[in-house]
């Protein structure tokens, strides 16, 4: 690559989801050169959420209109979007490098927003009721399915979390575990009424109409349809963080480590939302995130 080639900034944002959109405002208003990095749309994995109504100042909105609220807020701070892919990172220079397929970059800062995506279950009808009766958060729209039956399919603790938090608002939850679940903690569960534990049960098939109507599984050699009005896949997410082993400290599934400034293991580079290690994985948490790692790498490039 030739050097006129390489296009250089104060700050390169990798991921223009809500966590990255609100740390480039923060390092534009500071005057530092910024340009947020994004392979696909401005809003990320918001562009496939449905509706949102636990985000302050909304009462109610979706995905995709918050995601054009983003691309809004980018134009009017006049904040460089650059459509590219990432395919390699060098972090541990003075200058970082950012190299993608269509050009290269360097930065003085790298903050990375690269966010994760929910693992699947990978069955028929799951990608057709997306969003219409299948979610990946509990937290985000349970209160959708208040009233109603619903299931939760996973065999891990945030499963099981899941099922509580659910039982409060739902007339049935079943919480369908594929895998052993009898070393988890189930005392709070099982005191539950309205829950129904399901155990080596495999999901075969969503099915529906318009909405999500039922989910097929098997156990014990025996196929079963359950009438349900809402499936909460908890099987938990995937970091986009393959192109950083070896390179920051990673936990062992791969979620970025962090201090409380958002800085990583490697000086100058910032990680914010659902790609760090979190206990909680919103929206507003993401929001809150971006800031403090605009904040602090703005910080960063003024002190060099």
């Amino acid at each position: 690559m030739k050097l006129n080639d390489v296009v250089s900034y104060d700050i390169i944002i990798i991921g223009a989801g809500a966590s990255g959109v609100s740390a480039s405002v923060y390092v534009k208003r500071a005057g530092k050169k910024v340009a947020i990095m994004e392979r696909m749309a401005v809003g990320g994995q918001l562009n496939f959420v449905g509706k949102i109504a636990n985000y302050a100042g909304f009462v109610e909105t979706d995905g995709f209109s918050l995601s054009q609220n983003l691309q809004n807020q980018l134009k009017q701070n006049e904040i460089e979007v650059i459509y590219d892919e990432v395919i390699d990172l060098k972090l541990d220079g003075e200058k970082k490098e950012i190299i993608c397929k269509k050009n290269n970059y360097t930065s003085t800062a790298v903050i990375l927003a690269l966010g994760s995506n929910p693992k699947e279950l990978e069955i028929n009808g799951e990608k057709e009721f997306k969003g219409r009766g299948v979610s990946y958060c509990v937290q985000c729209d349970g209160n959708f399915f208040r009233g109603k039956t619903t299931a939760v399919v996973g065999s891990s603790e945030a499963a099981i979390n899941g099922a509580i938090y659910l039982s409060a608002i739902c007339e049935k939850v079943y919480l369908i575990a594929q895998f052993n679940i009898d070393n988890l903690p189930l005392e709070q569960l099982k005191k539950l009424e309205n829950v129904e534990i399901l155990r080596n049960a495999k999901p075969l098939e969503i099915k529906g109409e318009e909405v999500v109507k039922s989910i097929l599984i098997e156990q014990e050699n025996e196929k079963k349809e359950i009438s349900v009005d809402g499936i909460f896949v908890v099987a938990g997410n995937k970091p986009s963080t393959a192109m950083l082993k070896g390179k920051i400290e990673l936990t062992e599934e791969g979620y970025i480590i962090c201090n409380e400034d958002m800085m990583t293991s490697e000086e100058g580079v910032y990680a914010c939302g659902d790609v760090r290690k979190s206990r909680l994985k919103q929206i507003s948490t993401a929001v809150g995130d971006g800031a403090i790692a605009g904040v602090m790498a703005t910080t960063f490039v003024s002190s060099k």
